[in-house]
């Protein structure tokens, strides 16, 4: 008797076990990608399965947050927002080009020669900082630093201070701000974490008319 019992309780738990995979297999949304630009707010939503029983989640916390639909684009890159086991691959593009990157194209480490042979023979050269001169009402020069075996460690770009505001507006949608903001300088990160980050981003004040934005290899960098 007690083992007809214990067969019949346990029909209702296997069924409710393939509810809930049935629930999270067969939901499905209402698009497959979506693009953004970072600060935008949209909201996906479910067309099938139960979306009482839907767990969110985004891959990528950098670029995008979910909240039950509710997408908000933060910085610029790419991610897959998740709805159980459906997906939406989103794509944050951003609303500023102040200016190109120092580092694009380029990567940490590489020597000297390396950097000439892309960029050209620099305008100036100080100990091992080479500088190239920008023709533009934005920016005024691009400059490199390299350690004592000749490796790129560091690179800078000037910033008029007549851009200020969109300065500020360029490195949020690109990097996080690790600093207060009652800092002369600003420190970003390209990731959540320091201990995930790959570059550190400073912005502090070279002279009366510009900034200077610095970005260097983390594993190089001196915290202070």
């Amino acid at each position: 008797m007690k083992k007809g019992w214990l067969v019949w309780l346990a029909v209702p738990a296997l069924l409710l076990g393939c509810s809930q995979s049935n629930d999270y297999d067969t939901t499905t949304l209402d698009r497959t990608s979506l693009e953004m630009r970072a600060g935008d707010v949209q909201t996906v939503y479910v067309t099938s399965g139960n979306p009482d029983k839907v767990v969110w989640r985004s891959a990528n916390e950098f670029v995008a947050t979910v909240d039950r639909g509710q997408i908000k684009a933060l910085r610029i890159g790419s991610t897959r927002v998740w709805a159980n086991s459906a997906a939406v691959a989103v794509t944050v593009k951003g609303r500023y080009d102040l200016y190109d990157e120092p580092m694009t194209g380029l990567r940490w480490g590489m020597t000297r020669e390396e950097l000439v042979a892309k960029l050209g023979f620099p305008d100036g050269v100080v100990g091992n900082v080479l500088t190239y001169n920008m023709e533009s009402a934005t920016t005024s020069f691009l400059s490199y630093e390299f350690d004592a075996d000749m490796r790129l460690t560091g690179a800078s770009v000037s910033v008029s201070k007549g851009f200020s505001d969109e300065l500020e507006a360029f490195l949020g949608e690109r990097y996080l701000q690790i600093t207060s903001e009652g800092r002369p300088d600003q420190q970003y990160i390209d990731a959540l974490t320091v201990t995930d980050a790959s570059v550190v981003v400073t912005r502090a004040s070279y002279d009366d008319l510009y900034w200077l934005v610095t970005y260097r290899d983390i594993t190089s960098y001196a915290w202070q």
